[in-house]
């Protein structure tokens, strides 16, 4: 039998090892249900990016996913669980999808089953923030269709598909963190939710940023109100974006600092540092150099990883610091 741990060492390490880093470090009453809810979304998200298959398609596939996942209850996938799973492998074999990905949708039948086992209360936030994801992912492929590049016209299209996607996984955060713990930070909680919110938005935004030019080869910008063809005018967005996130991001610090907990603070604020170095690399990177692929180095993954543990031990001098 499947369980969280087994899928998180045999499927999640290979299919996001920056979100394992954290991972490994939550505490055990937190980890299974952060590690299925991730599996489950990146189960979504790698139907929603099957390139490969028509968008037509992908859509009908997210629709049944989204009915199949959220009816899963303790007692069990739902009935047609089982044939979804199976079918959902040959459907998206040939697909493009990364090896990770490959396995991952190979076992989804198994991350349904370990869902079914988690705590009532969890299982219930996993449905809720799915329901969210699954309608973010429809809105991007139904936003994106047509012919040559497409791209938002307004901010509120972006701030709307961020939080789709990532801001409810930040509020999905704080709920379970709050089902595991009833003082689980110093803060209240609807300020736990709107801190959670803002974080999650700006991870997100780190990704959009950094993928502008691969977005742009398939036909999407993401950037509101940008001529697509126009360099500077693309440059001169991601600016203004960079400085968003950072905002988002620093509400990413607040709430870090607000957990209690070395593990909670240390796995939750981890990606709020990665984040910020991203930003810095993206703003020093020009355009020829974005367009090769801006990534944070592996020294500098084990900087921040060292630099969020003393963040968060309590023994250790440093907070999260917003300044």
């Amino acid at each position: 039998m499947a369980t969280a741990a087994s899928l998180s060492r045999d499927v999640l390490r290979d299919v996001s090892r920056s979100f394992y880093l954290s991972l490994r470090f939550l505490p055990s009453g937190f980890r299974e249900a952060a590690a299925i809810g991730y599996l489950l979304a990146r189960l979504s998200d790698t139907i929603a990016d099957a390139g490969t298959v028509p968008t037509d398609e992908r859509q009908e596939l997210l629709e049944a996913f989204g009915c199949h996942a959220v009816t899963i209850s303790p007692s069990g996938p739902s009935a047609g669980s089982a044939e979804f799973t199976r079918d959902l492998a040959a459907r998206l074999r040939g697909a493009g999808l990364s090896p990770g990905e490959h396995v991952l949708v190979e076992r989804a039948s198994d991350v349904f089953a370990a869902a079914s086992r988690l705590e009532p209360a969890m299982l219930l936030s996993v449905h809720k923030v799915l329901r969210t994801i699954v309608s973010g992912q429809q809105w991007d492929l139904a936003r994106f269709a047509g012919t040559g590049c497409v791209a938002l016209k307004a901010d509120g299209e972006l701030d709307h598909y961020t939080y789709q996607v990532a801001g409810c996984v930040g509020e999905f955060w704080t709920e379970v963190a709050f089902v595991v713990r009833s003082d689980a930070a110093r803060e209240r909680r609807d300020r736990m939710m709107a801190w959670g919110r803002h974080y999650g938005k700006g991870l997100q935004l780190v990704n959009i940023l950094r993928d502008v030019p691969e977005d742009l080869a398939r036909g999407r910008c993401y950037l509101p109100g940008v001529d697509p063809d126009d360099r500077a005018a693309l440059l001169n967005a991601a600016a203004r974006w960079r400085d968003t996130c950072r905002e988002w991001l620093q509400d990413g610090l607040r709430y870090a600092d607000a957990l209690r907990g070395i593990r909670m603070r240390f796995a939750s604020g981890l990606p709020a540092l990665l984040g910020m170095q991203t930003i810095a690399a993206l703003e020093a990177a020009d355009w020829d150099q974005w367009e090769k692929g801006v990534k944070v180095s592996r020294r500098a993954v084990k900087r921040s990883a060292a630099a969020a543990f003393a963040k968060s031990a309590w023994f250790l001098p440093g907070a999260w610091s917003v300044d």
